[in-house]
């Protein structure tokens, strides 16, 4: 073959080869951006935003959103409505009124509906809705009341419960409307004093107190007179020996409930916890059984009373009160109220506890020393004249 021909062979096999490879390499692109368009595609269904009409504005959602998760993700006004009171319409459970109502192109939409592009969502807030109402039969507590000017309480009459019919909110359990259908009859509690002989009988309130009790009880034995201590539980649990010197040397110890804490509308449970635990403390450190007990502050109600009663205690107050525990109170003031309000049979209230009781120690000996010179003689509870017992 001539050098001529060689060459002409030469330049088709090369324009062969630049034919296939520039095929090849267009249909890999063509490939390529097929497969482009294609993750394009996916990308769009899977991570895209489509517009949607929100209450009249365009929001970007993603595409298959549900009307729940919209509502969760984009800053709409609209709200939930409020659960209210029946009584004074205050919120009582904020959202638990009516629902957001949302409709898509015009129609009412669940929440689990989907979304597509270009709809229209039209979001109505909740309103506020009042609670439900029930009725309820209760039972009026037995009312209290005390009449009398002595120191020692008895039953005059048990009283009774009465029955009231009442609406009340379902939710909040308020009141709405209550009617009277039987009427509450009082417990009559009356205050009683032996009077006649000229006897009278020293209490402290509050301990035993460190020093302050030991004072008292070296007073108390300098001048030969008993008293009767009505104690707390914790109190005696801390200085058992100050119980102890109080019963052996002669005065009585009276239950002050084990924590000092008002008695009035307690649970059964706390009553009995609160009077039990305070005798058995006394037991177990003097091996004295307390008979009396004064209710802390004086607040005594029926359910109280009858706990008292039930625990074999005797309830007391005061006819004399110096009210020692005021802030400011003097000795002299203190002293020459007592000796001024005492009268025979007079129970007379002081404390060796609860705080800062110097003025209370000064005045003693000069409130004993003007009685004795009066003829009165100081004598433990029990040895006060018998207060009439009740028929109950």
């Amino acid at each position: 073959m001539d050098s001529s021909a060689k060459s002409r062979d030469s330049h088709t096999a090369m324009a062969t080869y630049i034919h296939s490879h520039t095929a090849r390499t267009a249909l890999k692109a063509a490939g390529i951006l097929a497969a482009f368009g294609l993750f394009a595609f996916l990308a769009q269904g899977v991570f895209g935003r489509v517009p949607v009409q929100i209450d009249g504005r365009e929001y970007l959602v993603g595409v298959g959103d549900s009307v729940a998760e919209i509502i969760a993700e984009q800053p709409i006004a609209a709200h939930p409505g409020d659960l209210l009171s029946a009584t004074d319409r205050r919120v009582i459970v904020a959202g638990g009124g009516e629902q957001v109502e949302v409709r898509v192109n015009g129609t009412e939409a669940r929440l689990d509906e989907r979304v597509r592009p270009g709809d229209t969502l039209e979001l109505i807030p909740g309103v506020d809705k009042v609670e439900p109402t029930a009725e309820e039969t209760r039972a009026i507590p037995v009312p209290t009341t005390i009449v009398g000017k002595g120191a020692v309480l008895t039953m005059a009459a048990p009283g009774s419960a009465g029955i009231e019919r009442v609406v009340v909110g379902a939710v909040s359990g308020d009141v709405v409307a209550s009617e009277t259908v039987l009427p509450a009859t009082p417990m009559v509690l009356r205050r009683v004093n032996g009077g006649g002989k000229k006897v009278v009988a020293l209490t402290f309130d509050d301990g035993p107190w460190p020093t302050q009790t030991a004072k008292i009880l070296d007073i108390l034995k300098t001048e030969r007179v008993p008293a009767t201590f009505f104690t707390v539980g914790l109190r005696v649990k801390r200085e058992p020996k100050l119980a102890k010197r109080i019963v052996d040397e002669g005065h009585a110890i009276g239950n002050h409930t084990y924590h000092h804490i008002d008695l009035t509308g307690a649970t059964p449970e706390v009553l009995k916890r609160e009077l039990d635990g305070e005798s058995d403390m006394v037991r177990w450190m003097t091996g004295a059984t307390p008979k009396w007990f004064r209710p802390p502050m004086g607040k005594i109600d029926g359910p109280a009373y009858k706990a008292i009663k039930a625990a074999g205690l005797r309830p007391v107050l005061w006819t004399v009160d110096p009210q020692d525990w005021r802030k400011g109170a003097e000795a002299g003031a203190i002293a020459k109220s007592v000796i001024a309000a005492a009268k025979p049979g007079s129970v007379i209230l002081l404390h060796d506890g609860g705080g800062d009781r110097a003025q209370t120690i000064k005045a003693l000996p000069w409130i004993i020393h003007e009685l004795k010179k009066k003829g009165y003689e100081f004598v433990l509870l029990d040895d006060l004249p018998s207060a009439p017992k009740s028929s109950w």
